[in-house]
């Protein structure tokens, strides 16, 4: 069984020229293991898919499979507990939260699933991606490429089976999009689910397989033609 299926998706949103079609009856289906990237042009409902994939979205039309469970079958509640077990969430902006340090921030997946090793865990992570010396700053206070690595740790806290990344690194150079990379391919190298989504093709690279999407739709599924990138080394 896959870990992550997806069938016949639909989601329309309210435009101001109509209405805009998202998801058109898209599938898809994602085993443990696998480093997944949708690649497309900006608009094409990459976005959608993803938050709609991470139990965030409530699609209009089909079914969403999360290791058998269907997210949007569960309570608000549970479902809020079911992401925070099941999913780490990695986006273009970070979303860091600007007046807590980077324990803090890392932290914060712990509120709704709270764990007795969840600070020695945080350490680790912080260690992991060469944050200790800045682990009592604030966001305003790290460059570009630390407050993504940051996100990455909050991504891994509560040890998820999926990593759902959005754009991961749109706002990187060369150098910190390859420890980004280089991590989501560790990922799944160990058994998890990654699921990126972006426009760029050189990033796209990075994956052991490609799905081309345009207009909501699923037009390609191919193998890259590189090898994932190495995973990042400490320091």
């Amino acid at each position: 069984m896959s870990m992550l299926g997806i069938r016949n998706l639909g989601k329309t949103y309210s435009g101001p020229d109509g209405p805009v079609r998202a998801l058109d009856g898209l599938s898809m289906q994602v085993s443990a293991g696998e480093f997944v990237a949708v690649q497309g042009p900006s608009g094409c409902g990459k976005t959608t898919l993803l938050l709609t994939a991470g139990g965030l979205l409530d699609p209009d039309d089909g079914d969403v499979a999360i290791d058998g469970t269907n997210p949007y079958g569960l309570s608000p509640e549970k479902r809020a507990c079911f992401r925070a077990a099941e999913i780490g969430f990695v986006f273009q902006q970070f979303h860091l939260i600007p007046y807590l340090n980077v324990i803090d921030n890392v932290l914060a997946p712990s509120l709704a699933l709270p764990s007795r090793d969840a600070l020695e865990r945080t350490m680790e992570l912080i260690e992991r991606f060469g944050m200790t010396g800045r682990a009592h700053h604030v966001p305003s206070e790290l460059s570009t490429g630390e407050r993504q690595r940051v996100a990455l740790a909050r991504a891994l806290l509560n040890r998820p089976r999926m990593l759902l990344a959005d754009e991961p690194t749109g706002n990187l150079d060369s150098v910190n999009s390859q420890t980004v990379l280089g991590s989501l391919a560790e990922f799944a190298a160990e058994g998890g689910v990654v699921l990126l989504v972006t426009h760029d093709v050189e990033t796209a690279g990075a994956a052991g397989r490609i799905v081309q999407m345009d207009s909501g739709k699923l037009l390609d599924d191919v193998k890259a033609v590189r090898e994932p990138p190495l995973p990042p080394t400490a320091g």
